[in-house]
């Protein structure tokens, strides 16, 4: 069953709403917003080429949007899996799925890595809490992508062993909540799509964006630490003790 006209719109809103925001993070950033550790930068300088301004300004907002982005992302992504719920579920479950009149209350991660114990603990918990409110109702634990060899330790053991949650990832998981087997084939698609067409209000790329303010926080970190050598070594340690 290939997927509606509804649902594709409202998954390409989501990755675009995903872009936009990338953007505008981007935008807003400022060189006190990087931050500097002298020790590191001069520590990687000669295997990572950080020797100017340019080069160092490039690996710190490239350090600093990757740790936000693997987190939006992986919100977004949760987000699109939710489109196909069939109403607003129960605490501790994003989507209610209804196979042969039996109800499926899912929570939904991004990835099979994304947990800390804690977390599948409580997951397990709210999970088992929704099945007993709902009596004949089952509980499951869905992951947007990974194979099911890369399932870590802690939803094996604390949502699955312990906690008595079955689970499902990558592939299997977008077939059952949109019973597609082709589901995730189409979810990537757009996504490449997405991607290829963003632009904002002014025509840009995210690279275009991205380079923009480079050369922007360029300028910022020439004027405070030098733009190479022995004097903005020096300076870099000086303006960050």
């Amino acid at each position: 069953m290939a997927l509606d006209e509804a649902k594709r719109k409202r998954i390409e809103q989501i990755f675009q709403q995903f872009l936009q925001e990338r953007a505008h993070t981007i935008r807003r950033l400022e060189i006190k917003d990087l931050n500097i550790n002298p020790f590191l930068i001069r520590l990687l300088a000669k295997e990572m080429d950080l020797n100017d301004a340019r080069s160092i300004v490039r690996w710190l907002v490239s350090q600093r949007l990757e740790r936000g982005t693997v987190t939006s992302f992986g919100l977004a992504l949760q987000k699109a899996a939710s489109v196909f719920s069939e109403g607003t579920g129960v605490e501790g479950a994003d989507i209610l799925k209804t196979k042969e009149g039996r109800h499926y209350h899912i929570q939904v991660k991004s990835g099979p890595n994304t947990i800390p114990k804690d977390l599948g603990v409580r997951i397990a918990q709210l999970l088992r809490s929704a099945q007993r409110r709902n009596r004949g109702s089952v509980a499951l634990f869905g992951m947007c992508y990974g194979s099911k060899q890369q399932v870590s330790n802690i939803v094996r053991q604390y949502v699955e062993e312990e906690g008595g949650i079955s689970w499902m990832t990558g592939r299997d998981f977008w077939e059952f909540i949109s019973d597609d087997p082709e589901c995730i084939i189409e979810i990537y698609r757009i996504a490449a799509q997405v991607g290829e067409e963003f632009r904002n209000a002014f025509g840009q790329t995210l690279s275009d964006i991205l380079e923009a303010k480079i050369d922007e926080l360029q300028g910022q970190f020439e004027e405070l630490y030098g733009k190479s050598g022995d004097i903005m070594w020096e300076n870099l340690l000086r303006l960050n003790s």
